[in-house]
This record gives C-alpha cells, structure tokens and sequence, in this order.
C-alpha cells in the first residue's frame, strides 16, 4: 500500500513543480520520526478530523500528506499541511481517513517513507446533503431526509441532534439505508441549528454542526375568519385597482393591495399550494387551494417559499410583496377563485369584500 501512497505523492508534487517552472530538485527526503496527536483527538488516538504534529527531519518543503481512505483503504485522500518547519509540520487528517500507512510529500516531488497510523474505530461523519422535505434552495429542515456520508457508518444506530447546553432537549434522529460509507437520516421535528453525532452501541462519532433553516413564520389565525395578506401599511388603491377594470384586452379579475416591496405576505386560509413559479405577466406568484375557493397571490418579490403540494397553514409566511411581472409599482395582486380552482373549472369572484373583513378583524 505505501508503494501506491508514494507513487500517488510524486505524481502531485511533480505537477506542482511542473506548474510552478521548476525544475527536479535534489531536496532532502523528508524523514518521520514521531506521530503526536494534538487535536480533535478520540482519546489521544487520531480519527478523521484531527489534527497532527508529525517530526523528524527535512520537514520544511512538505505541503501534503496523503492518507488511505474508504473499506480496505483502497482511497488515496489529501491531508493539507501546515506551519512546516526544518523538524515539524502539522497535517490535517481527512474525514474518511482509515489505518494504514501515510507519506508526505515536498513541493519538489520528493516523498517521504511510509509510516503507520493507527486511526481509532469510531464512526465519523464527513459531509451531508438534503435529499428530500427541504427547504428552499435545498437547506435543511425538520423533517428533512439528510444522504450522509463517512466512514464505518454501517454499525450506526442513531444519531443524537443536541439542540442545547442540556440534555433534555436532545432528539434523536431515525438511521435508515445504512453502509460502510453513508446512511440515511430524518431530522427530528423541533430541531435548530446545532451538533449531531452518529451513534453506535458503545461509540459515538464526533459531533458535527448540522445548520437548519429557521421555521416559516405563521402568523397568529384569526378565529372564524382568514388572516389578511399583507402583513403592514396598506391600501387599495383607485377605481383601476379593482376587481373587473378595464384592461387591454380583458378585465381586471383580482384587486390589488398596495404596500411598500419587501412587507411579508402571509396565506389568508390554510390549503395546499396547487401551483408556484413565475410567469411574464404575473410574476413571481403563488395559488393556494382551500376546500371553498383558490387564494391567488402575484408580483411576490421573489419566488415563493413554498413548493408545489406543500400544505399551508392559515398565516404562513409566502413571502413578500414586490413588483416582479407586469406590475406598476409596488403590490399584491389578490384573486379568489370558486370551486374546482383557478383556471381548472372555477371562476374568479370580487376578493375585496373578503379582503375588507380580514382587514377590520385583525
């Protein structure tokens, strides 16, 4: 294995001093004599993610290390190496990093001989994504499915999400789809930003900062009624704001609400998004469907926060009033459609009277 380290080693370094218009130099072989691990330590042994001090002699010219990685160690991983001097340099243990032999090499392409590390058998997480339930732009929330990568990930029972200082209000995540290198995990419901760590039956893998979106703000419902939309200073407008004035070609068929770009906007009635996107006159807009009628809301400042069949409480924030489309100016275009929907059957109906209610009941 130390001969395909070393091999590997040379390759870069020699690209390195290629790229650099070097030519070969007769530089010392660097020479290892110690392995001291000094932080991000598993009980004084080195795991992925720690950090080593490695001495010995002709250390000054390092800058990589290469590590074996992956079930077998049949991975060549980059260590990044750091503060060289003539006797010492600190390497950088890559996450997925198993026992075996390391080498570094110099600038000049000279390796140096192989050394054994032992690397301590406990679970380590390198990296995750959001793969299902995310949140805009594929952040993390709860109720995300998380694709999580390391190593000897297979014995994973759970994994521990430590929301506070306390644990009490730790949760502990579902493991599912479980390998050597990957598993799968849905983020418990409740959890904020924090550490999380993979657990086995007696190890536990060092704790990662796992980042989760913050929760949509909902608006307080008002009882028997619907939540007016724009959430700040507001008014109607003139006679050409409203529902049936004249347009080229067609009729007006919502009202508008005129507010400064960037107010919240919030659902009046809870539902479920039918559709969300942009179109050239409309904008930015999201319809939300409700068991009587279709909330339609158009000219958002950017694309909606919530996706298609995406359920929406009464209150949830959509986003913001903007001036994206056709729009002249600032403001929420407002329709309200009859049963079956908008555009699928139903038909658009005066949302002012309604509009005029959710104002004076707020």
């Amino acid at each position: 294995m130390s001969k395909r380290i070393a091999r590997a080693v040379a390759v870069i370094c020699a690209v390195v001093a290629a790229l650099a218009g070097a030519a070969p130099a007769q530089a010392a072989q660097p020479r290892i004599s110690h392995v001291e691990c000094i932080s991000a330590c598993s009980g004084g042994q080195a795991r992925g993610g720690s950090l080593l001090l490695v001495s010995g002699q002709g250390m000054g010219n390092v800058f990589r290390a290469i590590f074996p990685g992956g079930p077998q160690g049949i991975r060549n991983l980059r260590g990044r190496a750091a503060q060289a001097s003539g006797s010492a340099v600190r390497v950088r243990v890559p996450w997925e990093t198993v026992s075996g032999t390391f080498v570094l090499g110099t600038r000049d392409g000279v390796v140096s001989e192989g050394k054994a590390l032992a690397i301590a058998p406990v679970p380590v997480v390198s990296k995750w994504s959001c793969v299902a339930s995310c949140a805009p732009g594929r952040a993390i929330r709860p109720g995300s499915l998380l694709a999580v990568r390391g190593v000897r990930l297979q014995a994973v029972r759970n994994a521990i999400v430590y929301n506070g200082k306390g644990s009490a209000d730790d949760k502990r995540a579902r493991i599912s789809s479980q390998r050597y290198g990957s598993f799968r995990m849905r983020v418990p419901p409740g959890t904020v930003t924090g550490d999380f760590a993979a657990r086995e039956y007696r190890r536990k893998a060092p704790p990662r900062r796992l980042s989760v979106a913050a929760a949509v703000p909902v608006a307080a419902p008002v009882p028997g009624a619907g939540n007016f939309p724009v959430q700040g200073v507001h008014n109607f407008g003139q006679a050409g704001a409203r529902f049936g004035a004249g347009r080229a070609g067609h009729t007006h068929q919502g009202q508008d609400v005129l507010a400064a770009c960037g107010t919240p906007l919030v659902a009046a009635k809870a539902g479920t998004v039918r559709f969300a996107g942009y179109q050239s006159a409309a904008g930015n807009y999201i319809v939300v469907t409700a068991p009587d009628q279709d909330q339609v809301y158009m000219h958002l400042q950017s694309p909606a926060r919530l996706k298609e069949g995406a359920v929406v409480a009464q209150g949830a924030r959509l986003g913001e009033v903007g001036e994206t489309g056709h729009a002249q100016g600032c403001h929420l275009h407002f329709e309200l459609w009859s049963a079956p929907g908008w555009y699928v059957g139903g038909k658009p109906f005066d949302p002012l009277p309604q509009l005029r209610a959710w104002d004076t009941s707020r």
